[in-house]
């Protein structure tokens, strides 16, 4: 088994475990130019193939609207909606987002996050 095949079971086995918490709907990781790189959804396997290109969009807008307005590289962007919020971060040269339901506490999903951003990074 090559390096790269071990590194994307452990992102993958990563998310799942990301997802099985409660709270948290989906997660996906995509490539800056808009590559789906693994998706995992809790509800259904619905359409994503709009999703990586507009996580990306997001993410590059983010990025050039702090350096417009001088406040510095983006740490996460944070999406409410009045049903949940999406939390969305630049791992490198990807982005990895998450998809939580209303009133979560973030900090209570941040070892499962941290795990996949981890297993982001190995795979480069």
């Amino acid at each position: 088994m090559r390096k790269e095949e071990v590194n994307a079971t452990e992102l993958e086995l990563a998310l799942r475990e990301l997802v099985k918490t409660e709270g948290v709907n989906a997660a996906a990781v995509v490539t800056r130019d808009g590559i789906m790189v693994n998706f995992l959804n809790k509800h259904a396997p619905e359409a994503v193939s709009p999703l990586s290109s507009l996580v990306a969009m997001m993410a590059i807008t983010a990025e050039k609207c702090t350096k417009m307005f001088r406040k510095g590289e983006v740490e996460e962007l944070i999406t409410k909606a009045n049903g949940g919020m999406l939390v969305t971060e630049r791992c490198g040269e990807f982005i990895f987002i998450v998809a939580v339901d209303k009133g979560i506490d973030l900090d209570l999903i941040k070892p499962q996050r941290e795990r996949v951003k981890d297993a982001i990074e190995r795979m480069v």
